[in-house]
């Protein structure tokens, strides 16, 4: 890890003194640096709304992309796990970034939505489809993007968010950010807890106060870059975050007392030197997370704690006015320890990827050619092209098309879990493809748009865990193919009145089990279980000075809870009613507001027999120093 780092600084400097050599013979072009953003573009993407994710400072990453990406959200109840699962794969096929540094917890191969508070991020988005040859196993549904923002020069501001709300919600969030001309720095401080005691009935019908659910959870952010000088810029990253909820019983249970903490410390350092005709970064990362689990019914405890290095060079050089080449190299070491292992489990991963991105001479083509090889402890995984286009048929109409090879490693449980873990599971793979077609018109006060999306996803070597006599443990079972459709449509009113906005959204997958080694599977040629055919979203929105309003609708149609379809959640309605208004204050910026989340009260779960919460109320204020 430690020699592959220090190559890595090596092959930086180098490069970079021999690119300046050629600086002088090339017309300037603009290079991007990063391969967060720009490089998929036939994929599209779902940001979510400025003015919304300032709505939900204080709601989980979880909640915001339910809203307003169209994700499918696995939630286990107020204040407890929630995972994200796109286009009919499974949660552990959508990968977490933060800043470009993969979340995904090795032992579970899930990242827990639920923990990350909205507050601490500037940029949240979701790109659907496969993007193994960008960002490795696990990018097969999509890649969820958490980013911060770090002020300009000359910029400096402060912000507050205080709440209070139903089942004993109380939030605070303050963060503070300076930008200088060589110095910027971003500081966040978040703090949440709630009872979550919601009424709900038991199986009996016996209406009663969600026990044993209580939630606590805090974090801190720091961000700073340091510029020194006009090529060169280093920034730093620094994490920390704990979060302890009891777990409450289920519908069938009469009482819990399981408890759950989480904490976890992340730190990132980047080095990046910009010159006229290439870029280089060097990313160094190191996290390490705890989650310690307990129950006095059962007399169960578990303790466990996983580790990442990382390490990853990543140089951009145009060699064209119309053609960028990519490159870099990766390597993350990863470690876990438990009480339920024989032995600490340790993996190395290496890769290296490389694209070409080309504009035609108008530029209203985009086309990008991505490839990927990893090896984990030295053997070859699969090798994972893909290929990306953009096109702008006319001023108001585009197209996108996307086709790649995706893959996801075996997680630690699966391979070392003491009883049942299979080392010889092979890596999940597949092909997805995607294509878009996408138009907006602007006709006197209005503002139109909308988007049609197509999609085909297969995975083979699907790991499922069966029943092996006592015990279960996980196997290479199955081939899933997913596909569907996905619309979206928007317009906007510009009006004496007032600005109006109606959103909608409606989303199609078919996931099924196509083949299995297992026989007598339930699960063949029938819908995934948890994976609804059919989800619908609409919002409608005014705004007129200081004042904002909205109505949000979220559907989701009937998910299976069992392979052989015996067992069913019935659809899911849920609307949301949001009111505020904002007014300056000398420099000062407020705004107070309210939420009324489930308003209709109605009775509903997205985890079976995991009841949601009812109609709650939020109330909060929001203040800005620029």
């Amino acid at each position: 890890m430690y020699l592959f780092s220090t190559l890595m600084l090596g092959l930086a400097s180098n490069a970079a003194f021999t690119q300046a050599d050629t600086v002088l013979h090339l017309s300037p072009v603009t290079v991007t640096a990063s391969r967060l953003q720009g490089w998929q573009p036939g994929s599209g993407e779902a940001p979510i709304d400025s003015l919304q994710l300032a709505m939900q400072g204080t709601q989980d990453v979880a909640e915001a992309l339910r809203q307003q990406a169209g994700l499918y959200i696995r939630d286990y109840g107020a204040g407890n796990i929630a995972t994200a699962s796109a286009r009919g794969a499974s949660a552990a096929h959508t990968a977490v970034l933060w800043n470009g540094i993969p979340l995904q917890d090795p032992m579970l191969g899930l990242t827990d939505l639920s923990i990350l508070p909205v507050f601490l991020f500037n940029d949240i988005r979701f790109i659907p489809g496969g993007s193994s040859a960008l960002w490795g196993s696990g990018a097969v549904g999509g890649v969820i993007h958490l980013n911060g923002q770090l002020a300009s020069s000359g910029e400096w501001g402060a912000r507050y968010l205080g709440e209070l709300g139903s089942f004993g919600l109380f939030t605070q969030g303050l963060s503070v950010t300076y930008g200088g001309k060589a110095f910027t720095n971003s500081s966040r401080i978040f703090y949440r807890q709630a009872k979550n005691d919601y009424p709900y009935r038991d199986i009996f019908g016996k209406q009663r106060q969600l026990p044993n659910a209580s939630s606590r959870q805090w974090g801190i952010m720091q961000e700073n870059t340091f510029k020194i000088n006009a090529h060169q810029q280093l920034s730093v990253h620094l994490w920390w975050q704990e979060a302890g909820r009891e777990i409450p019983p289920t519908r069938v249970q009469a009482t819990s007392q399981a408890r759950q903490d989480d904490g976890a410390l992340r730190t990132a350092l980047n080095w990046q030197w910009t010159g006229a005709r290439s870029s280089y970064i060097i990313r160094m990362a190191a996290s390490g997370s705890r989650l310690v689990y307990k129950d006095s019914l059962t007399r169960t405890f578990s303790d466990s704690k996983t580790r990442s290095l990382l390490g990853e060079l990543e140089s951009t050089h145009a060699l064209g006015q119309r053609l960028h080449l990519k490159a870099g190299l990766h390597t993350n070491l990863l470690s876990a320890a438990s009480d339920a292992y024989t032995q600490q489990p340790r993996q190395e991963r290496a890769a290296v990827f490389a694209a070409l991105r080309w504009w035609n001479k108008k530029e209203r083509w985009q086309a990008v050619l991505n490839g990927r090889q990893e090896w984990v402890d030295g053997t070859a995984g699969p090798f994972t092209p893909s290929l990306s286009i953009y096109g702008q048929l006319s001023p108001r109409l585009a197209c996108g098309l996307s086709v790649s090879r995706n893959y996801r490693l075996p997680t630690f449980n699966d391979l070392y879990w003491p009883q049942g873990g299979n080392p010889a599971l092979k890596p999940e793979s597949g092909w997805n493809q995607s294509v878009f077609l996408r138009t907006k018109k602007q006709w006197q006060q209005w503002q139109i748009h909308g988007e049609l999306t197509g999609f085909n996803l297969n995975i083979n070597n699907w790991i499922a865990w069966i029943p092996q006599g006592t015990y279960w443990a996980p196997e290479n079972v199955r081939q899933v193919w997913s596909r569907g459709g996905e619309a979206r449509s928007g317009a906007r009113l510009d009006s004496r009145a007032g600005i109006w906005s109606l959103q909608a959204q409606y989303s199609f997958t078919r996931s099924t089990s196509e083949q299995s080694v297992q026989p007598g599977d339930a699960s063949l040629h029938r819908q995934l279980i948890y994976t609804p055919a059919h989800q619908a979203r609409a919002s409608l929105s005014w705004q007129y000075q200081g004042w904002y309003a909205a109505y949000i609708h979220e559907w989701a149609g009937k998910v299976y809870t069992l392979p052989d379809h015996s067992e069913a959640l019935p659809s899911a309605s849920v609307g949301m009613l949001q009111a505020s208004y904002s007014w300056l204050l000398g420099k000062a910026a407020f705004s107070a507001y309210l939420s009324i989340d489930n308003c209709w009260d109605n009775s509903y779960e997205r985890v079976i027999n995991r009841p949601m919460p009812g109609r709650g109320i939020r109330v909060g204020i929001r203040g800005s120093l620029d």
